[in-house]
């Protein structure tokens, strides 16, 4: 009789210790489970906020790039056209954009968050994480040749004009309507820069200094443009 019972107890014990066990199973599935979802939802938000930085940053790198290349064609025009053809408005305009600077600037406060918090981690997709933590040395890359660039123009092509243009300032900012004979001297001194041995110099070396703008530029926008339809194929799918 006692074993009986014994091995009755026995059984009752394992069955609880048994339910107990899937109980807990159980419990760690659905906190598995919630937990999964929760990070699935972070990774979403993360995905969307990389999405709208990048498309902005999209935006504003293409009239920048547009501008380096309105740069580029205004130096052809200065180095082959007949200057004394031109009018003084074109001559003027020709030299203000030869001697403006127009760099990439853009936000990067959710990238670097992202980057230096490690929630790049929580993106799932390899190919999307990885294209994601290599964009800052393509950005550096180009905005190294932009900086060289514009220092470039700062250091030589300023200083040149500022001892070598005989500037009127009543033109320059215009204060009154300016006279024939004002208009007449601004031009003369504007063909007599652009025709000197230095200046020309100079239009050879910001061309030079232009070049690699226009390998690093493509590289750079493809770039963005392919994060841009990754993270959207993705939060696509995430939805």
């Amino acid at each position: 009789m006692e074993t009986g019972k014994t091995s009755k107890y026995l059984k009752y014990a394992i069955g609880e210790i048994v339910l107990v066990m899937i109980g807990i199973l159980l419990a760690l599935q659905v906190n598995t489970w919630n937990t999964n979802r929760e990070l699935k939802k972070e990774e979403l938000n993360v995905m969307k906020s990389l999405h709208q930085e990048f498309f902005e940053n999209l935006n504003r790198f293409d009239p920048v790039y547009k501008f380096h290349l309105n740069r580029k064609k205004t130096i052809e025009t200065l180095m082959l056209s007949k200057l004394t053809e031109l009018s003084l408005d074109s001559l003027k305009n020709l030299n203000r954009v030869v001697g403006n600077n127009y760099t990439f600037d853009p936000f990067q406060g959710i990238y670097n968050s992202i980057i230096n918090s490690g929630k790049i981690e929580l993106i799932s997709n390899d190919t999307l994480k990885i294209k994601i933590s290599k964009f800052q040395d393509l950005l550096n890359d180009y905005k190294e040749e932009e900086t060289s660039t514009m220092v470039f123009v700062q250091n030589n092509l300023y200083p040149y004009e500022l001892d070598d243009l005989k500037m009127s300032f009543n033109i320059a900012h215009q204060i009154k309507e300016s006279t024939a004979q004002e208009k007449a001297e601004l031009k003369q001194s504007l063909i007599k820069l652009m025709q000197s041995d230095k200046f020309e110099n100079l239009m050879v070396f910001v061309y030079g200094h232009m070049t690699d703008i226009f390998t690093e530029g493509p590289i750079l926008r493809e770039e963005m443009v392919s994060i841009i339809n990754v993270l959207e194929s993705e939060i696509e799918t995430h939805n």
